[in-house]
């Protein structure tokens, strides 16, 4: 079986990924940008012994893999990482067609999400520096919880 619609998709994904407890807030449809992004997280991490905070946005797609990683390389203004999510079976696809350029962005991932929800990141994106973000209304509004 497949994934139908994106919300499955998201939902599979979710369902797992959001047991993490390094999550502090989260919000589906953030209007971070034009158009929005489908998912953004601020997690906290342990780095060199130092807490940080980071900001990982999220592109769900089925299949327009072009589009998703346009919308990635767009949220990386607001966020530290920028991940598309797609299904387990377009793992090929993203190895054949896509790793070199999304390699060469260093701040994109890919996950892959089995139907269970299970995920795997098969390229995983590097951390962009604090001073290259631009924070926003909507992302503040996100950390302080006022949605």
């Amino acid at each position: 079986m497949k994934f139908i619609e994106e919300q499955q998709l998201r939902n599979a994904f979710w369902k797992v990924y959001s047991r993490r407890s390094n999550i502090l807030r989260y919000q589906f449809e953030c209007q971070a940008r034009h158009g929005g992004i489908d998912l953004v997280t601020v997690e906290q991490v342990i780095i060199k012994d130092k807490n940080i905070i980071q900001f990982c946005s999220y592109e769900f797609k089925l299949d327009d893999i072009k589009k998703a990683l346009a919308q990635a390389e767009m949220n990386l203004q607001f966020c530290h990482k920028s991940y598309i999510v797609i299904p387990a079976d377009k793992e090929k696809i993203i190895n054949e067609r896509y790793a070199e350029w999304i390699k060469s962005k260093k701040y994109i991932g890919v996950i892959c999400v089995a139907l269970d929800g299970r995920w795997n990141i098969i390229i995983k994106p590097w951390t962009q520096l604090d001073h290259k973000i631009v924070l926003n209304q909507e992302i503040l509004r996100l950390c302080c919880n006022k949605l």
